[in-house]
């Protein structure tokens, strides 16, 4: 798209953008302040990188891209460096470094150079003078010609020598940052652990620095006669001294780099510091002398930042989805944007008050992040960077698909069509009906359900069972192959577990943990299931239940299961108040107003009757408690567990006897604790509730 801009839309854009940038890097560099995250910094700064490349003569001496550092805070005295201090070339992807091996290759004239890899910190860069192996001085990065003398605070690290092993004169570089046990105790203070170090080592008081605990890996070494390798170089430092990161590797191809740098990727929450990626250097130090620099880094090394959990992009338009629930969701669309692995082209904007906060409008330039890694979601508007003209978003009044009324009842944040028979409505329902909680049927992913919905072959959950393979003939996706096994799936899944059943309706609240708990009360209430029919000599087979089925035996065990028609739902509800479903374990009003709304409504009967007609059997939710190991005791969950999902998790206490909570007290026995955990670790501290980790969690199931 930007080489479709014109000079002077270039021009402007790169204005914007070296304005953003210095502002961002100012409050980074200088004030300690993480106003946005780094991977903003860095998309940024990626995007004024493409435009300066497409239109070179736009380069100016005080761009952003022609600098290393940022300006120096006035707090300290100005040191100048010994060596100028380079920045690093910045890879994003395995075609990047790719890419920078094909040029190392061309520089060394086609000899394959060895690489090795240091696990990049997230600190602050400093360097260390030393005269006859005595500490003299201390200094910040800075711009790369001068820094800030912090001598006095770096004096303090317990890991840094005051005097090295032997009696040299040499200059040392590496990072100080802060462990994540020591972060503990100050993150009420800062927003992360490099902002935490940056912070402790610009104190005056040099006892403040002291109290912080912080440490220093070095990799770096001026003044005498350097090693043959990188490699070697560390282990020289190791020999004054000096203390350096432990994984470093030597790797023999770029193949093995990357799959070194994956492989960080996933251990590095295993750590006891953070890592932002990793830095690839060329070993061989002729090699790096043959390679040489730019204006303004190495040639002989990479850093691979770990895909960016936050980055920038524009908004190109806003459209609305329509949801089984008729619920109507603004959706950003952006230009195409690399971020947390996967190019992202969309990103949801929840409901129209979201709009309305952050006020976003179509030609924004945003923050967008993955939330949970998985959704994509706009975070933040930069509006200094908002184009002229451009408008306040109008969210519709009527469906954009169907054209019906669009409601939104009061206290709801979401605004939804009227419209039963909307098409956009029911492919989302024919979607969830046979997704993977539901009856699950092999063969009818999207696609499938959109096409039959538009040839008028589907419209509700009873048409499925009616389809023949004829019908599926119409459609391009299939051959009479396709079509036949795809109508043998739909046949196997008449008879479905009463919890999948119930979530396969898609009533808004219930999830699948949810359905569990009312098939649970709802069997119980049904006064013939001990009379009812038997089917005939059904196999035993895990997919009885979603939830801890036994695994299928080694001999074929048959088993007979008792089974009633969904219409009997209808019949229970007759007798079943809105109050006894609100007392429900774990219910709330909402989901229990969602409930008895469905079940009470002529469409909700019209359905259960038109399944029953098509002949599905509801088969009872098998005991999914396997042990009583957790007993009567309570948990909580916070943040994001790493093996497991939420509701992974909550099966899990549930079937070893265990209550799930949805608010922390006095009474929750544990409070189990993942990535980002938030406020409730602290209430738990204060409440003397136990906190567990992931791993001490399933290591008491045994």
């Amino acid at each position: 798209m930007s080489a479709n801009l014109t000079k002077n839309e270039a021009k402007s854009r790169i204005e914007a953008l070296r304005a953003e940038i210095r502002k961002y890097n100012y409050d980074y560099f200088v004030l300690d302040k993480s106003s946005v995250s780094e991977a903003v910094r860095d998309s940024l700064k990626r995007e004024l990188i493409e435009l300066e490349a497409l239109f070179p003569d736009l380069v100016t001496p005080d761009s952003p891209t022609q600098r290393v550092g940022a300006t120096l805070s006035e707090k300290f005295s100005k040191v100048a460096h010994k060596t100028k201090k380079w920045s690093l070339f910045d890879s994003f992807n395995e075609d990047d470094l790719q890419d920078w091996d094909t040029r190392v290759k061309k520089g060394l004239m086609g000899e394959e150079p060895e690489y090795v890899c240091e696990l990049k910190i997230d600190g602050l860069n400093v360097t260390l003078w030393y005269e006859e192996g005595v500490l003299t001085r201390a200094i910040t990065r800075g711009n790369g010609i001068e820094g800030e003398d912090i001598t006095h605070t770096i004096r303090t690290i317990q890991s840094v020598p005051l005097r090295l092993n032997e009696e040299v004169t040499v200059e040392v570089a590496g990072e100080v940052f802060m462990p994540l046990k020591s972060f503990e105790k100050f993150k009420d203070e800062f927003a992360n652990p490099r902002n935490a170090a940056a912070g402790s080592v610009r104190q005056l008081d040099p006892s403040i620095t002291e109290e912080r605990e912080l440490d220093m890996f070095f990799y770096s070494l001026y003044g005498e006669q350097e090693p043959e390798t990188q490699f070697k170089l560390m282990m020289r430092l190791k020999e004054l001294g000096l203390k350096v990161e432990p994984h470093i590797t030597r790797l023999k191809d770029i193949d093995e780099v990357i799959e070194f740098c994956n492989s960080w990727h996933e251990k590095r929450g295993n750590l006891e510091y953070e890592i932002d990626g990793i830095v690839v250097k060329v070993n061989e130090k002729d090699g790096q002398r043959r390679l040489g620099y730019t204006g303004k880094a190495p040639r002989y090394m990479m850093a691979y930042k770990f895909p960016a959990e936050q980055a920038t992009s524009e908004i190109l338009d806003i459209m609305i989805q329509i949801g089984r629930t008729g619920a109507l969701t603004p959706v950003a669309i952006l230009k195409p944007t690399f971020i947390a692995g996967s190019t992202v082209a969309r990103a949801t904007l929840h409901n129209e008050d979201e709009i309305k906060r952050k006020d976003v409008r179509v030609g924004d330039t945003v923050i967008i992040q993955k939330a949970g890694d998985i959704i994509p979601e706009v975070v933040e508007v930069l509006n200094n960077m908002r184009p002229k003209g451009a408008a306040p978003y109008k969210f519709p009044k009527r469906c954009p698909v169907c054209e019906s009324e669009v409601v939104r009842p009061e206290g709801d944040a979401i605004a939804r069509c009227k419209n039963r028979e909307c098409s956009a409505m029911q492919k989302r329902q024919l979607l969830h009906f046979v997704s993977k909680g539901g009856f699950e049927v092999d063969g009818l992913g999207e696609k499938v359900i959109i096409q039959l919905v538009e040839n008028e072959l589907l419209s509700k959950p009873s048409d499925l069972f009616k389809l023949t393979s004829e019908d599926l003939l119409t459609l391009d996706l299939f051959q009479e192959k396709r079509s036949k096994k795809v109508i043998k799936a739909i046949g196997e899944a008449k008879q479905i577990p009463f919890n999948k059943f119930l979530f396969s309706l898609g009533i808004r609240h219930v999830g699948a943990e949810t359905a569990v708990d009312l098939g649970n009360f709802l069997q119980g209430k049904i006064s013939s299931y001990e009379k009812g029919e038997i089917l005939e000599e059904v196999q035993r087979k895990a997919q009885v239940s979603l939830f801890g089925a036994p695994e299928i035996p080694s001999e074929p065990e048959k088993k007979q299961y008792k089974y009633f028609m969904p219409n009997t739902i209808s019949q229970i509800f007759k007798n079943i108040s809105y109050e006894e479903l609100e007392n429900i374990d774990g219910m709330g009003e909402k989901v229990a107003q969602s409930i008895y709304d469905c079940f009470q409504s002529e469409h909700g009967t019209h359905t259960l009757q038109s399944l029953t007609e098509v002949g599905i059997h509801i088969l009872p939710i098998e005991n999914s408690v396997h042990s009583n190991v957790l007993g009567g005791k309570t948990f909580l969950l916070t943040g994001t567990l790493s093996t497991l999902t939420r509701d992974q998790a909550k099966t899990k206490i549930k079937s070893n006897g265990g209550k799930v909570l949805s608010s922390i007290s006095a009474n929750t026995d544990y409070l189990i604790v993942g990535e980002n955990p938030g406020s409730k670790v602290k209430k738990a501290q204060e409440l003397n509730v136990t906190v567990l980790t992931e791993d001490e969690f399933l290591k008491m199931l045994g």
